[in-house]
């Protein structure tokens, strides 16, 4: 146990994370900075199915009840359980996600993405503000945005009020927003809103500065 976490903490120390909302182009800022600093990109959607997979009632009783739910039963109940649910479920799978850097075989510098990696979270483990990063979409974004993504109808089809569930799903997400920045601001971590405003290559070099990348 005190190898894995002194292990842990050599990746974090040398490591970037992109956090915060879905749907405000972390994967796509993430990918970018892999390839041009030559970086190991882990993103954490990429292995939600193993996750789930891993999940038992004792440890993470809410992932493992969500591996059991239909779209329907995810975003038709009342919009506070909706919220609370979301952080729950990433503080359990915050250990699966340890668990998966500590297979990492070198120690190349990583860019770690996704919603899992929560400010609460990160700042346990000392890590710097300048090698954190959060970015939250503004409504108007997000809904924009994600009406865009061609995977959407297909889950919402499975709801038996599909325009509701859109609108319960973006809710949700839009106060998952306003808890990662809550979070962020009271730790000392910068988070960037997004708003359509800038331009990718804007934002990507926005978010390679905070970095210092050069």
């Amino acid at each position: 146990m005190k190898s894995s976490k002194l292990r842990l903490n050599t990746i974090f120390s040398s490591s970037f994370i992109l956090g915060g909302s879905p749907c405000s182009g972390k994967s796509t800022i993430a990918e970018r900075l892999s390839q041009a600093f030559e970086l190991t990109y882990y993103k954490v959607d990429d292995h939600i199915k193993r996750h789930l997979e891993k999940a038992n009632p004792q440890e993470q009783p809410t992932m493992a009840a969500y591996s059991h739910m239909s779209w329907n039963d995810i975003w038709s109940r009342p919009m506070g359980l909706q919220v609370a649910e979301e952080f729950n479920y990433y503080t359990e799978q915050f250990p699966i996600i340890l668990e998966d850097l500590l297979e990492f075989k070198s120690i190349n510098t990583l860019i770690m993405e996704g919603a899992a990696f929560l400010p609460s979270l990160l700042h346990d483990w000392g890590i710097k503000p300048h090698q954190v990063l959060f970015m939250v979409p503004t409504k108007a974004f997000q809904l924009k945005h994600y009406s865009e993504r061609p995977w959407i109808d297909q889950i919402l089809k499975e709801c038996a009020n599909p325009q509701q569930a859109f609108e319960n799903w973006m809710e949700r997400d839009h106060h998952f927003g306003k808890e990662i920045i809550r979070q962020a601001q009271s730790l000392y971590y910068t988070y960037f809103i997004v708003d359509g405003s800038l331009t990718e290559d804007a934002l990507y070099t926005k978010v390679k500065n905070h970095f210092r990348f050069v």
